[in-house]
């Protein structure tokens, strides 16, 4: 018997009407979404005034330790990792693959010189420890009795004491994020513009989509993929209290245990926009500084962040929005 037509139009409505559904389906239902332009080479999709993306590797960034960069190259991170060497040419800035002797020797000229560190730039540039980019380090050391470590700063900040002021606050070694206490995650610094709109300091959540483990995060510093994240955070994601070290030998011949980290995995992120708690700009000024104190920090991160995945639709929604 044949379909009168009107019927036939209906039945093919909603025929589309299902193919569409059920494409959105296969694309993981991240409705009323926009994609915006690829950012570190991760494809970024926005929803519920939020950033969605999946990266397939973590590093480890230790920066905010207070252990981090020694004098000695003591520090659980290879100084090397934060500054670059002058010479030869053909590495400057560069401390990687053949150009790591150089950095290290390098060094050692610095330290057999017995030079301040205002004196590191005869001798290396700053590739992350004081600046970057290959310029002049503008390190300082830590306060006594650990003056023989330097200070290791992260871009965002947690809250001052009672009675000091932020500008001397955010040089001390007490103000940065603390890698292996703070679960931060790392954004480059094109991400702070439109139309992504990160602002350091928002929170977030990290799932391990084979595991499972989920981890809650606030952007604590600028650099890298889309792909860092502290000791912390790695170590909750591992399922582990803390990272494990290995014994490497240091910049004057000396072992010493570095902490390591990096993962490969399937992690998808997302980034609450606009929930970065800092203290009002006239006190802050240009830092990124928390109204949280650091002993507070962790527990807020946790709640507030749970809160928020809670409000858009849980752990599916990211998984759902950072389908490939």
């Amino acid at each position: 018997m044949s379909t009168p037509p009107s019927t036939a139009v209906t039945a093919s409505c909603v025929a589309l009407l299902l193919v569409l559904a059920s494409g959105d389906v296969a694309a993981g239902v991240c409705r009323d979404a926009d994609v915006f332009p690829d950012s570190a080479g991760k494809r970024v999709v926005s929803a519920n005034d939020s950033l969605f993306f999946q990266t397939k590797d973590l590093q480890l960034d230790i920066d905010g330790s207070p252990d981090a960069y020694g004098t000695k190259d003591q520090g659980l991170e290879d100084v090397c990792n934060g500054l670059g060497p002058l010479q030869p040419p053909n590495c400057r800035g560069n401390a990687r693959g053949s150009c790591y002797q150089a950095c290290q020797a390098a060094f050692r000229q610095w330290s057999d010189a017995k030079s301040s560190p205002q004196g590191l730039g005869q001798f290396v540039c700053s590739i992350g420890l004081g600046g970057g980019g290959c310029s002049v380090p503008h390190v300082r050391l830590q306060d006594s009795p650990r003056d023989e470590w330097f200070v290791s700063e992260t871009t965002v900040q947690s809250g001052p004491p009672a009675g000091m002021g932020v500008g001397q606050w955010v040089k001390a070694q007490a103000a940065q994020l603390d890698s292996q206490a703070i679960p931060y995650f790392v954004i480059p610094s094109s991400f702070r513009k439109l139309p992504w709109d990160a602002t350091p300091g928002d929170l977030g959540v990290v799932i391990e989509a084979r595991s499972g483990h989920e981890a809650s995060f606030v952007v604590g510093d600028i650099g890298g993929e889309l792909n860092e994240a502290s000791a912390r955070l790695l170590a909750t994601l591992a399922g582990r209290e803390r990272l494990a070290t290995q014994m490497k030998v240091d910049a004057l011949g000396v072992p010493v245990a570095r902490l390591v980290g990096a993962r490969a995995g399937d992690f998808r992120v997302v980034i609450f926009r606009h929930t970065a708690p800092l203290l009002p700009k006239p006190q802050r000024g240009g830092a990124f500084v928390l109204s949280k104190t650091a002993q507070g920090l962790p527990d807020w991160i946790r709640n507030a962040a749970r809160q928020k995945l809670e409000a858009i639709g849980g752990r599916q929604r990211v998984i759902d929005c950072t389908e490939p």
